[in-house]
């Protein structure tokens, strides 16, 4: 297989750089086709070519990145708009269990508090007025509620908040605020909150569930 392959998308090119081959010698045979593509079209000066540029299951090093762009530096008819690898970082693989997980908050938060997760949370504890859970995901109520939920922060108009919220003060979820009238929307156990598709929030059952989010429904039969 050659060290560098080039190979047209809709969007404009895909170029691999085989994870198998010795990476000095490919940055040699990558600026041999761009030069070749270079002298074949000469007309690209005006014309700047996209790339994506794609390394299997190679994870690239700071300084192979720095190769990479002084390869690229020669020729700047040529835009790297991204790089994408198989291979994932124990940083990225952190940040994924987090956001793919549901986090169990069993705590008493006063006023003033405010905590905060990554992912979703299943709240059992007690919110007194003047504090707040926040997520990135869904919050699940089984505890009880009175100061102010916010999930999907800050912009994951996906997330749900599910349960009582009879006692709460206001609801956020992503960048939509809502200061709740008991009289107008009553909560039970089996309420849902959730952004629709005029981006504001409305509300529902959780046996709605998988209408309201069958992404989430999903999630959720997984679990």
């Amino acid at each position: 297989m050659d060290a560098v392959t080039l190979r047209g998308r809709k969007e404009g090119f895909e170029l691999n750089i085989d994870a198998g081959a010795d990476f000095d010698q490919a940055l040699v045979a990558l600026a041999e086709l761009l030069n070749k593509i270079r002298l074949e079209q000469p007309q690209l000066g005006s014309n700047q070519i996209e790339l994506e540029l794609t390394t299997g299951r190679r994870l690239l090093n700071d300084a192979q990145k720095q190769a990479l762009a002084t390869v690229f530096e020669q020729f700047p008819e040529f835009n790297v708009t991204s790089i994408q690898s198989e291979v994932m970082t124990i940083e990225q693989v952190e940040i994924d269990r987090r956001e793919n997980s549901i986090h169990v908050e069993p705590n008493v938060l006063r006023s003033g508090q405010e905590v905060n997760y990554v992912g979703d949370v299943l709240f059992v504890g007690n919110l007194h007025q003047g504090a707040m859970l926040k997520a990135t995901g869904s919050i699940f109520v089984l505890g009880e509620v009175a100061g102010i939920v916010h999930a999907g922060f800050p912009d994951n108009a996906e997330a749900v908040v599910a349960g009582d919220l009879s006692h709460a003060l206001q609801l956020r979820i992503a960048d939509a605020v809502e200061i709740l009238d008991h009289q107008k929307t009553p909560f039970t156990a089996q309420s849902v909150s959730f952004i629709n598709d005029l981006h504001v929030i409305d509300y529902g059952e959780l046996t709605d569930l998988k209408q309201i989010n069958p992404k989430l429904y999903r999630k959720m039969k997984e679990q």
